[in-house]
């Protein structure tokens, strides 16, 4: 069974991301830890596509978050930026990167109006 997390990852490259430009290049990488270990995924972001692989370097910015807290984020039960605010999430880098890689996140249910169909989400 695939979690949400490799899911949201494995999905990246597949789903059509509206409204990213040339001001949204650059890479974040994601450190998700659970059951004694570290996941590593490499977001990168170039000409509006995104594509996300396993690697444990690289990155303009990173991001270390429990399993857990970003299983939630990826199925679009929490917001990625409320769980940074709360601590459960830690950014490092880029604040510009932080803002677009938010974009590639769910919406958590009822934060939109019905029929509203934004990338972007606060």
């Amino acid at each position: 069974m695939v979690d949400a997390t490799e899911e949201f990852f494995r999905s990246l490259g597949q789903r059509r991301q509206r409204g990213l430009t040339a001001l949204h290049e650059g890479s974040v990488r994601f450190d998700i830890a659970g059951d004694g270990s570290v996941d590593h995924w490499l977001v990168s972001i170039a000409r509006g596509e995104v594509t996300a692989a396993r690697q444990a370097t690289g990155g303009d910015a990173v991001v270390r978050a429990d399993r857990a807290v970003f299983d939630r984020i990826a199925r679009g039960e929490a917001y990625f930026l409320t769980t940074v605010l709360r601590g459960e999430a830690e950014v490092e880098g880029s604040p510009r990167l932080f803002a677009t890689v938010r974009r590639l996140f769910p919406s958590p249910p009822g934060s939109r109006p019905e029929g509203h169909r934004g990338d972007d989400h606060g």
